[in-house]
Parts: C-alpha cells; sequence; structure tokens
C-alpha cells in the first residue's frame, strides 16, 4: 500500500467520524460537493484540475490524493498533473515544488493500480 492510499483512507475514517456526529450536515456538504463538480461551462476533469491547484495550494494531503485519484479514473496523465505542478510553483513559490511533488507521488501510485 502506497503513502498517498494510506493518507486517503485515513482522510475517509476521519471524515466518517464527522459523518457520524454530523449526518445532516455532511448529506447536504456530500451534495454541495455533488453540484459543484457537476459538467457545466467547465466539464468534470477540468474541476478536478483547479481542485488539486487549490490541494496542493493549500499543502492537503488527503486532498492531493483524492483529486489525483479522481483524475487518474478521468484519464489525466503524469504530463498534465506535472503542469499543474508548474502553475502551482509560479503561483506558490518553494511551498509548490513541496507539494507540487507529492502530487506526482500520489498520481504514480494511482496509476500503478
Amino acid at each position: 500500500m502506497g503513502n498517498f492510499e494510506e493518507i486517503n483512507k485515513r482522510a475517509q475514517k476521519n471524515t466518517g467520524r464527522i459523518q457520524e456526529e454530523q449526518p445532516d450536515f455532511m448529506r447536504a456538504f456530500k451534495k454541495l460537493q455533488q453540484e459543484g463538480y457537476k459538467d457545466n461551462a467547465l466539464d468534470e476533469k477540468t474541476k478536478e484540475y483547479i481542485a488539486l491547484t487549490y490541494a496542493i495550494a493549500d499543502k492537503c494531503e488527503g486532498c492531493i490524493g483524492n483529486h489525483v485519484n479522481k483524475l487518474v479514473k478521468l484519464g489525466a496523465t503524469r504530463e498534465e498533473i506535472s503542469d499543474i505542478v508548474a502553475v502551482c510553483i509560479v503561483m506558490g513559490g518553494g511551498p509548490g515544488s513541496v507539494y507540487g511533488g507529492k502530487a506526482l507521488e500520489a498520481y504514480d501510485e494511482a496509476a500503478a493500480k
């Protein structure tokens, strides 16, 4: 099991804890997510690229793993993830390079499955 697989499982378990305590809120949040990622002026893949960019900028490893997994399923390539990393470095400097590297690590793990 790769590092990001473990991170994703822990994040899902922690989200489950919130679900137990705040079921109505989490149902509403899930609905918000579903609405936000629907194809509209931007397709789902483009929206996932944006979410990954934010995840890298916000230094959220669970988010990086989650959005990379979704992007792999949507057909994203390692080169596309690398381009996102480059933009994150331009916008975020050194931290973008550290967490951008984590996005490529997560891609390598997800694509190897």
